[in-house]
């Protein structure tokens, strides 16, 4: 019986100004978010809603579920994407109507007529709901002969119903208090001076002051069809003051609001001004009846104002039908206007038929709920509801568990799709998007929130959901585009994955339970950073830090380390190792949303190098002798420097000539890369070059000037000998 419509759209606020209508007659105005009708193939109207926790509830009347044929009284209940959470039908087998609905402690009320259906006549009627529907009480209630309750308001406690009676076939306004329980406390009926008029009321509220203003219309005869009425009464019903509106055509009221003066604005329809037939009709008039301004808004055919809301951004949202195919049809039509009637934009609503709108409420998140009936979708006339402006919301169904849902498309902002992936439950989530970010103030820089409703079912179990994101629209980088879940402990940033990258758009996906509020927010990880000792002593301690670790968005919860072997917790940690080598340290920090960060360093245990020398037994004065080092260490790289006196010098082998004789120290000093060091030093006999021809001959080198295995004697001698035998060869 009931048919869903998605119609996405940018996102637009109210206009500042006045703008002309374009040739389809709108204005700038908000988009259709979407659009629903009840009903069946017979005939179905709602004409009238609020705005609940969670989404709507509507109220009218349906002919496709009545088992005689004739009215029932329909209750529904749609979460935010327009999704029937309950739906029900009150009445016997008669033609039973609701016309109104107000909510009270522990449920609703709700105000129509009723008949037996047996030709007893129509009846005043209200009903207590309970918050899914169910039926508490009902009273019906006659004054003088039949009636229904058009309106009804509540102050302190008490119930207000307006509507008509009929008294001798003539009707009259009638207004009644009731209690909190349905009890009668008075009832008046109301009469102008008309003779044989009939008056209704259609709408009734209670003024600041405590008393009643009541506004309908009084009807008379062909010469002056119809005027608009208002009464205003004390507490008590009795009539302050009532006055008529309006010129020799036909003129009604069907609602009014309160002005922030005192005065009143109505709304209903005039064919005594404006175009050649019915406008739109607007009237201010002070706390006295008195008319302060009058507006008229429509075509050349025949339009009208059903409904009017004083609209919490100034001004106010008038609701009705509007001709746009000549004869043939005409188009739900709202009109936003300032405080002086003045109009910031218009807009029309439905497709080639007759469709036709009744109030509008306020919207969750922004923009209107406009309620009423339409010819055009459906079957017969079916309910008609209308989410304009606000927020875009829409379903996404699950339909068959562990299986892929559906998508919700967006436009105009950074998150283009919503999609319901890998639920392990079956069912229908709501996705309404969130415009007022700031209010959610959801960790990071967020871009874009949704709020996700759905049964119990689905809200108890892990869903997996998809967002598909303008990566231009993201100044991080996207790996710390992340999603968010809301709840009543607060927000929590939950695992979330980057899909897909390509053309201009990213994809996330984050698991979550299936209801609640998530946002797509930027939120960068926290920073790790190691500080403290990078070389340690074996047997010693090392001091590690992760002071400098930082969380942009929050701040660190928690801190792990490992290192080697070792574990810790806490800011700080302190690490010892029996044996020399490398160690890896890890550090992970956790920000209060729950995201890491893991930075890694090496930690040097080192040793302490050991060292042999190997000089000469002895040294001659300038001649050049060869020192070594035999050096061993487990952990880097050594540098050996040689101290010969005032001379320096590196390497692990060097030679070195000293230039005076006597016992020599040197030093050798060992260093590894990490600065551990050991220092030896080593006694070496130096003797002058004198001492070593005196007592060396027999074993020195070429290098004191003689040739190898003589003394001086023998090189005399064979000099000579040379010398005469050189003589004997001249000869």
């Amino acid at each position: 019986m009931l048919a869903l419509f998605v119609v996405v759209a940018p996102i637009t606020g109210p206009a500042a100004a006045a703008s002309a209508p374009d040739d389809a007659g709108n204005s700038s105005g908000p988009p259709e978010r979407w659009a629903k009708t009840v009903g069946g193939s017979d005939d179905d109207k709602l004409s009238t809603g609020l705005k609940v926790e969670g989404g709507y509830l509507v109220a009218g009347w349906s002919n496709s579920s009545a088992s005689d044929g004739k009215h029932d009284g329909y209750v529904a209940m749609f979460d935010r994407a327009g999704q029937t959470k309950w739906e029900r039908t009150y009445g016997g087998t008669g033609t039973d109507r609701i016309y109104d609905v107000e909510q009270v402690d522990g449920g609703y009320l709700v105000a129509g007529m009723a008949t037996d259906g047996v030709g007893e006549p129509w009846q005043g009627w209200v009903m207590k709901l309970g918050p899914d529907g169910e039926k508490r009480w009902e009273r019906t209630y006659d004054e003088r002969g039949p009636g229904a309750f058009w309106s009804l308001t509540r102050s302190d406690g008490n119930l207000y119903v307006g509507g008509w009676t009929d008294d001798r076939g003539s009707a009259e306004g009638w207004v009644m208090q009731l209690d909190a329980d349905g009890n009668e406390e008075w009832s008046e009926t109301y009469d102008t001076p008309r003779a044989g008029a009939d008056e209704y009321v259609n709408s009734i509220f209670v003024t600041g002051g405590g008393d009643l203003l009541l506004t309908g219309t009084t009807e008379g005869s062909s010469a002056d069809p119809a005027d608009a009425w208002v009464l205003r009464t004390d507490g008590n019903g009795d009539v302050e003051w009532d006055e008529t509106y309006g010129g020799a055509e036909l003129d009604r009221i069907h609602d009014a609001t309160a002005a922030s003066d005192g005065g009143f604005v109505l709304a209903g329809r005039t064919a005594s001004q404006g175009d050649r037939e019915e406008d739109g009709w607007m009237l201010k008039i002070d706390g006295d009846g008195e008319t302060q301004w009058e507006r008229t808004y429509g075509s050349d055919k025949a339009d009208a104002f059903f409904g009017i809301h004083d609209d919490p951004d100034g001004g106010y949202v008038v609701s009705g039908t509007k001709h746009r195919l000549g004869d043939a049809g005409a188009d739900g039509w709202v009109v936003k206007t300032d405080a002086e009637g003045e109009r910031d934009w218009e807009r029309t609503y439905g497709d080639n038929y007759w469709d036709k709108l009744w109030p509008v409420v306020e919207g969750h998140g922004g923009g209107y709920l406009a309620i009423g009936e339409s010819t055009s979708y459906g079957d017969n006339r079916d309910g008609w509801v209308v989410r304009i402006g606000g927020p875009a919301v829409a379903a996404i169904e699950d339909a068959d568990e562990n299986e892929s849902g559906t998508t919700v498309m967006l436009e105009d902002s950074p998150v283009r799709a919503v999609t319901l992936s890998d639920s392990n439950v079956s069912g229908v989530l709501s996705v309404a998007e969130r415009t007022d970010l700031s209010a959610l103030s959801p960790p990071g820089d967020p871009l874009y929130a949704v709020t996700m409703n759905g049964s119990e079912a689905v809200a108890d179990g892990p869903a997996r959901v998809e967002f598909t994101v303008q990566t231009e629209a993201v100044e991080a980088d996207i790996s710390d585009v992340r999603v968010a879940r809301q709840s009543d402990d607060g927000w929590s940033v939950l695992r979330t994955t980057v899909v897909s990258e390509a053309n201009g758009t990213a994809i996330l996906s984050a698991e979550t339970d299936g209801a609640g509020t998530l946002a797509v927010t930027s939120v960068p990880a926290p920073t790790a950073s190691i500080d403290g000792d990078d070389v340690v002593m074996a047997g010693e301690s090392a001091n590690l830090s992760a002071g400098s670790s930082i969380a942009e968005n929050g701040t660190l919860a928690s801190y792990e380390w490992s290192i080697g072997e070792q574990s810790a917790t806490g800011e700080t940690a302190s690490v010892s190792f029996d044996s020399p080598g490398e160690r890896t340290v890890n550090l992970t920090v956790t920000d209060e949303n729950g995201l890491r960060d893991t930075v890694t360093k090496t930690l040097v245990v080192n040793d302490r190098p050991e060292v042999g020398v190997r000089t000469p037994d002895a040294a001659t004065v300038g001649k050049a002798s060869k020192f070594s080092a035999d050096v061993s260490d487990e952990v880097g790289d050594v540098t050996v420097t040689w101290q010969f006196g005032g001379a320096e010098v590196t390497g692990e082998s060097v030679e070195h000539s000293f230039g005076s004789a006597g016992t020599k120290t040197v030093t050798v000093i060992v260093e590894d890369e990490y600065g551990a060091t050991v220092t030896k030093d080593v006694q070496v006999e130096v003797n002058a070059q004198g001492e070593d021809r005196a007592t060396t001959a027999d074993t020195q080198s070429d290098t004191d000037g003689g040739v190898p295995g003589f003394g001086v004697g023998v090189a005399l001698v064979a000099l000579l000998a040379a010398a005469l035998l050189a003589g004997r060869l001249r000869e």
